[in-house]
């Protein structure tokens, strides 16, 4: 999530998000602004985050738009692991960060963390392998309204089997909720817990593992779809067999014995250790890449039937992690390799993707060489300053820090640049500005001649449409910078050049913004050639959309005494983003606050009973479902009428007040226009009545009436009927008691 200030103006993603993979549009995002100098990462900094640390995921845990660390530290040198836990690094700004907030771990040996909404709430979620206790530790994430403050409720256990090491995140039943999977250390098995909830949402916990056998333990897990299937497969090193095994899923609505197809095994190097998935050589299929330990590299290239090639092994030495992410900027997936040598003198090996326009042939330039002055374990590859830049966070599992490499790779002025990307002001919402600069070809005599605009699709939009096959042609696919998450994106307009400086678009966003949420919007502008193949891309950037108008005072409104009581009534607010009323009570001249707030719904009438009615004001508001409340209108209680400003009365329902009901009472407000026979009803949802009551004897006029009154109807919905002259009108009610 991002900031909740009302600026409009998003954080920005590296254009790296995006690689050359099949696509589902004509023209596929294949160049990007290569790097146009040789080293990649300046000298390493330290940053503390606890005993051990082995494992990094990154994301915004408090909303802020800045990125945020969680990391396992797994205090394996102590015995019993006292001092292990999950330390959360708060983004600081400027690429700092604030101190590490703990959440003790002890004797659970933490290894591999996953990242999800296990109870779907909005806010990210940890889940983490814990190799000393034989679990899976849950962490949820705080906050409200679907945006997170930074902090994680305690961890809660389940169990996962013997040594759970390295873990993934996905949905491997198609039951709209999040799965785990974990490779096991202390048998040959990979355990998946089922996500628990119901209707498509989890809770936040997890089912007993069912687990699935493979040749040998295990330390590293990853997933992908290497059959093109729309469905999760897995790939898991297979440590002492020299094979990694990959286990397609079937999408089986039930996880057992048929989730997966048996096993299948490819050689991998000597002793794989870790594993990523990318696709290497933009044919659209996933590959793999496997750190062996020790035995080098080795790269996979899928088939895109599920199967794979004979590995290419690159010389790294002992080597412990993999990352893939496109480090040079160029659209093809680079590699980097952590490596331990047991006397602290690890280093991070580079090798560039190589290719032509922005498409990678499947193989690697000579590596280069990163040191950090200590063994390493996993390497991250991420914007961690928000530079544009890809930077390295690497785990020395030897000590208590981590060490972060900042990227220093210079793009080129080719790819045009997005300089804003902020809210349309004065309007309903929906809509932002994106402005960007010009690509330096488009110039007179230059090959850029239009700029296409792409927004992203949100994840929760784009995965059922990805399990049924049925992606829209127009959508691109895409994969996330060092991950096998796939991106879809969606093209929103192409505009030509015109040899201007800049250039700006008013994009609709994917989502408006919410009371206490901003929700964003992700864009990014290529620039096109004459050439279909070769086109310029920018930096991801983003922002979010603001309902800035309010909406207008109700009118009409009343207030008349009935006796003790004050009947007021209005009419429907005709905003179409229309939320509730707000009904404020207070002496002559109040200020409306929330200490005079008496009511909110959506219901047009109100009762209210209470002994200062018939002297007190009353102010009634509209508020939108962006949280904007409009000016109030003013109502004092008369009563008496002149009969000349009586307005005829017509047929009106105006429902229950309050409703719900929560005493299971149901006082119906309602008027008739003339005294003929009329009957208001009470019908449950099935349409049976429940309670009925004649009202024409009542005469013309308005009346409150309760429909309860012999008997209290029990909790639930019910809909409400007025019946006079062969009209109906209808209402729904709810009663809580």
């Amino acid at each position: 999530m991002d900031p909740h200030t009302r600026s409009g103006r998003g954080f920005r993603w590296t254009l790296l998000l995006i690689v050359a993979t099949t696509t589902t549009c004509a023209s596929s995002f294949a160049h990007a602004s290569a790097c146009s100098n040789q080293a990649l990462f300046a000298p390493p900094v330290n940053r503390v985050t606890g005993p051990g640390p082995l494992w990094m995921v990154t994301g915004d845990f408090n909303g802020d738009g800045r990125l945020d660390i969680a990391i396992s530290n797994s205090d394996f040198q102590e015995s019993g692991s006292p001092n292990a836990s999950v330390a959360i690094l708060l983004g600081a700004g400027g690429g700092n960060f604030n101190s590490p907030v703990v959440y003790q771990l002890a004797g659970d040996e933490p290894h591999g963390i996953a990242l999800g909404d296990f109870n779907q709430d909005g806010i990210t979620d940890l889940a983490v392998a814990c190799k000393g206790s034989g679990t899976v530790a849950i962490l949820l994430g705080q906050g409200t309204s679907g945006v997170g403050d930074g902090t994680f409720a305690p961890p809660v256990h389940y169990p996962a089997g013997g040594y759970p090491f390295q873990i993934v995140a996905s949905d491997f039943n198609g039951d709209g909720i999040t799965d785990l999977a974990v490779c096991l250390n202390s048998f040959a098995a990979v355990s998946v817990l089922r996500g628990v909830g119901s209707g498509g949402v989890g809770n936040g916990s997890f089912a007993a593992p069912v687990q699935f056998s493979i040749s040998t333990v295990s330390t590293g897990i990853e997933k992908g779809d290497f059959n093109h299937d729309g469905i999760t497969d897995l790939v898991v090193t297979e440590n002492s067999a020299h094979t990694v095994g990959v286990l397609i899923g079937t999408g089986a609505p039930t996880i057992g014995a048929g989730s997966f197809q048996p096993v299948a095994h490819y050689q991998a190097g000597s002793a794989p250790f870790d594993v990523a998935v990318g696709d290497f050589n933009g044919d659209g299929a996933d590959d793999i890449a496997v750190a062996n330990s020790p035995g080098g590299t080795a790269v996979l290239l899928g088939l895109g039937n599920g199967a794979f090639n004979s590995p290419t092994i690159f010389n790294t030495g002992n080597s412990i992690g993999v990352a893939v992410g496109d480090l040079d900027h160029d659209g093809i997936l680079d590699l980097a390799v952590t490596t331990a040598t047991g006397t602290d003198g690890g280093n991070v090996h580079v090798f560039i993707g190589l290719g032509t326009n922005g498409v990678g042939n499947g193989s690697f330039g000579s590596e280069s060489i990163y040191s950090v002055g200590a063994d390493t374990y996993q390497a991250t590859i991420v914007d961690y300053n928000a530079d544009g830049r890809m930077d390295l966070l690497v785990s020395d599992y030897l000590h208590n820090y981590i060490s972060v490499l900042t990227g220093t790779c210079t793009t080129d002025n080719r790819a045009p640049k997005i300089t804003k990307v902020r809210d349309v002001p004065n309007d309903q919402g929906g809509h932002v500005f994106v402005t960007w600069t010009a690509s330096s070809l488009d110039a007179t005599g230059g090959s850029v001649i239009n700029y296409r605009v792409w927004r992203r699709i949100p994840p929760a939009m784009a995965a059922p449409l990805a399990r049924a096959r049925r992606i829209p042609s127009t959508w691109m696919r895409t994969r996330a910078a060092g991950t096998n998450d796939i991106v879809y994106w969606e093209a929103l307009t192409t505009l030509p050049a015109q040899r201007l400086a800049g250039y700006g678009f008013t994009a609709p966003t994917t989502q408006d913004s919410l009371p206490n949420s901003n929700p964003y919007t992700a864009f990014f502008v290529s620039a096109l050639t004459t050439d279909i193949d070769v086109f310029y891309s920018s930096d991801v950037d983003s922002g979010y959309s603001v309902d800035n108008l309010a909406p207008p005072a109700p009118s009409p409104f009343v207030a008349i005494m009935d006796g003790a009581q004050a009947d007021l009534h209005w009419t429907a607010s005709p905003v179409p983003d229309f939320r509730s009323f707000r009904l404020y009570r207070g002496p002559s001249g109040f200020t409306a606050s929330p200490g005079t707030l008496i009511a909110e719904s959506p219901d047009t009438g109100y009762v209210d009973n209470d002994p200062s009615a018939s002297l007190s004001d009353y102010r009634l508001s509209v508020v939108d479902i962006h949280g904007n409340e409009g000016p109030p209108s003013v109502a004092v209680p008369q009563s008496t009428v002149a009969v000349d400003d009586v307005a005829p009365i017509e047929l009106a329902l105006r429902g229950t007040i309050p409703n719900p009901s929560r005493d299971g009472r149901l006082r119906v407000s309602f008027a008739l226009p003339n005294a003929h026979r009329a009957s208001l009803e009470l019908l449950d949802v099935a349409g049976r009545l429940v309670a009925a009551l004649e009202v024409g004897s009542l005469g013309a006029g308005r009346h409150t009436v309760d429909l309860a009154n012999r008997t209290r109807p029990r909790a639930g919905i019910y809909f409400l009927r007025l019946v006079q002259d062969a009209r109906q009108l209808r209402s729904r009610v709810v009663v809580l008691n």
